[in-house]
């Protein structure tokens, strides 16, 4: 059995095993690997018998915002192993493999969303994640005739994406876990397809917020301008938003679920814990503070901490 990077010339039957294993389409990684600005097929650590890929997962490369800070951050995903080969060791010895690979790469932390046994044991420490959810009305306080014009992103101007980026590296690096996103072609084809129904609030052409949701209806992100941060946390846009989209939608009250640390859930009347992400420290001299890593990810220095019950969120959008 060989563990080892990926050869380039091995993607094709790549995208065929991980389809097979996970049951879905095989387009789906084709498109997760084509939509990401920082691909590296040696990033991706396979598991070989004669010749033959029977376990893999995958490094996504990115970086995260911890304490306002950017930090290097190596996703784990895409684990998989063929069922006649599973039970033998292989996921743990590619969980191995990628530590150093991620050691080597001086990336700081690692991330994963599971809470299999495998990963704690190779030192994975969970840290859950809050949600909330409320009820939002068409009408009263959240009428859809607002100060702002609410309408859908478009996705094929750079100008209005480079203003997005802009409200989002604003707003994101106020909580802990939060991905970077400093190149347009992410926003262009990552967040597009991992989040086609996106909205913004306008006024005299400025962008002053952003919100992405998903069925009916979960937030998967969302921003303010600083301005509008700072004038209630941004919770009368927050809900003149959704009170459009819901109006849009044709409805006339929706439950919606968010992450609870915006603004400590705007007060909302539910507060679930809702599974957690796992992290890992690789390289300690690369994150901002010697601090527990579990105190990394809940704590917040000023001036980010505006009061905020809790810091760790991780938009469902950029999930790997």
């Amino acid at each position: 059995m060989e563990f080892r990077a990926l050869h380039s010339e091995e993607l094709e039957p790549w995208f065929d095993h991980v389809g097979h294993v996970f049951s879905t389409s095989r387009q789906y990684f084709v498109k997760h690997w084509q939509n990401d600005p920082w691909k590296a097929v040696e990033g991706i650590r396979v598991a070989v018998d004669n010749g033959r890929i029977v376990s893999t997962l995958r490094v996504f490369i990115r970086r995260m915002f911890l304490h306002g800070e950017r930090v290097s951050v190596g996703g784990i995903g895409e684990v998989s192993t063929l069922p006649e080969y599973r039970r033998r060791g292989l996921a743990t010895q590619l969980l191995k493999d990628a530590i150093r690979f991620m050691e080597e790469r001086e990336i700081a932390i690692s991330s994963l969303h599971g809470s299999q046994r495998i990963y704690s044991v190779e030192g994975w420490e969970s840290v859950p994640r809050y949600y909330a959810k409320k009820t939002f009305l068409v009408g009263g306080s959240s009428s859809p005739d607002t100060e702002w014009t609410i309408r859908p992103v478009d996705f094929q101007s750079q100008s209005e994406l480079a203003q997005i980026a802009a409200l989002y590296a604003g707003y994101s690096r106020k909580f802990n876990g939060t991905f970077v996103r400093d190149d347009t072609a992410y926003w262009r084809d990552w967040v597009q397809t991992e989040s086609p129904d996106a909205w913004v609030a306008e006024t005299s052409g400025t962008l002053e917020g952003y919100i992405a949701v998903a069925g009916k209806l979960r937030v998967k992100e969302f921003a303010v301008s600083d301005a509008q941060f700072a004038q209630d946390s941004g919770k009368r846009l927050f809900e003149a938003m959704l009170a459009q989209i819901i109006a849009q939608k044709g409805g006339e009250a929706l439950e919606v679920e968010y992450a609870a640390p915006l603004a400590d859930g705007f007060n909302a009347p539910k507060i679930h814990e809702y599974g957690g992400t796992m992290y890992r420290v690789i390289n300690a001299d690369k994150i901002p503070s010697c601090d527990a890593l579990s105190a990394l990810l809940h704590g917040q220095p000023e001036p980010l901490a505006q009061g905020i019950r809790s810091h760790h969120v991780f938009w469902p959008t950029d999930g790997f």
